[in-house]
This record gives C-alpha cells, structure tokens and sequence, in this order.
C-alpha cells in the first residue's frame, strides 16, 4: 500500500486522546458541559467514560468523532474554535521534556519529517508524510478516507495537526504557521497542510 493509498480497515484512537479530551473540558466548561455532552452521545461513549479509560488503550475512532462532534457542537457556535484550542492544549500537554529538547536541539525539517510517526501516536489509521517545497516551506498531507465511522474526522483533521505542530516550530525556536489548506471531507484525495516559518 502507497503513502497515498487510504486504509479500508476500521481505525482506532488512542485512549489518552479521550483522557486529554475529559480533563480538558471539565476544566475549561465544567462537569455539567462535559456531562451533558455525554448525554447527548450514544451509548458506547456513555459506557466507555464510565469506566476507567487505559491511556495505552486503542478505542474506535467513531467513538472518538463522535464525542468530539457532541462536546465541541454544544459549546461553540463555530466547533472548529473549540477543537483547535483544545488540540493547541494537547501538543503543550504532549509535548515531553524530552521531544521539547529534541525539538530544541533539533530543526523544524527535524520534526516536519516525524510527523507520521506522531500521528501514529494517536491514531492507527491514515499515512501522514511531508516534503520540503523551498526552504522554510513544507508541504504535508494525511491519506485516508472520508468516512467517520472509521477515521478521524473532520473536526480532527482540520484543527489537530495544525496547532500541534505550530507549537513544535515554536518550540524549535523558529516559529511559523501551519494551516489545514485542503480536507478529504470537502471532496479533495488527501488532506494537505501548509508549514512555513522565516529564515
């Protein structure tokens, strides 16, 4: 299977996205948001919470789109707003000592090369692969279907890897924007990402 080859298999989602997720809005909007989220969601969601959810744990990504969809719907008039703050929330929380000194040490083209293998870190399914196109710019792209029974979803794909990295080029002492320029849900082959920072 190519890079660019979408998966046919049923995705998973790691289970510290769905921890961040619940720590996060409890904090931000309270345990009343964050239950009547909940109760809005289906019963696999409502059962999955109300147990202990295992940070190693792969969960279905479907539960995962759809808790998202439900939390981020109820409290913002746009929910891409909500899911981008969370998920700029999640790469401060994410990123370790350890890749913060990577990322220190190392260049932005040191992680913009990684980047699958942090994806691979939440979710299972999807390639995620980047080129360099000049110098401070780089091209990145997630390959997968447009389906949200069975990968990440738009809400992810449009405000997940977007401010992760953005924090990793701060990180690395360059700074730079990364914007979500094309989306698999609107009809395009790929999701496509722009990374530029100055030299």
């Amino acid at each position: 299977m190519s890079l660019d080859e979408p998966s046919a298999r049923t995705g998973r989602a790691k289970g510290l996205l769905f921890n961040h997720l619940e720590r996060w809005a409890i904090a931000e909007h309270g345990q009343e948001a964050w239950d009547s989220a909940l109760a809005a969601s289906g019963s696999r969601e409502q059962e999955m919470f109300g147990g202990i959810i295992l940070a190693s744990s792969w969960l279905p990504v479907a539960a995962w789109n759809t808790i998202v969809h439900g939390f981020f719907e109820q409290q913002y008039s746009d929910p891409n707003e909500g899911m981008s703050l969370f998920c700029a929330h999640l790469g401060e929380s994410e990123l370790t000592t350890l890749v913060r000194l990577v990322l220190k040490i190392g260049s932005p083209e040191f992680m913009l090369k990684r980047t699958g293998f942090l994806w691979k870190r939440y979710f299972d399914s999807g390639s995620f692969a980047a080129e360099q196109e000049a110098p401070g710019q780089w091209r990145l792209w997630l390959a997968d279907d447009a389906d949200e029974d069975r990968t990440a979803g738009a809400l992810t794909c449009s405000n997940g890897p977007g401010p992760w990295l953005q924090r990793g080029l701060e990180l690395s002492g360059t700074g730079g924007t990364v914007r979500h320029v094309r989306c698999r849900f609107d009809g395009h082959p790929r999701c496509e990402f722009e990374a530029r920072w100055p030299r």
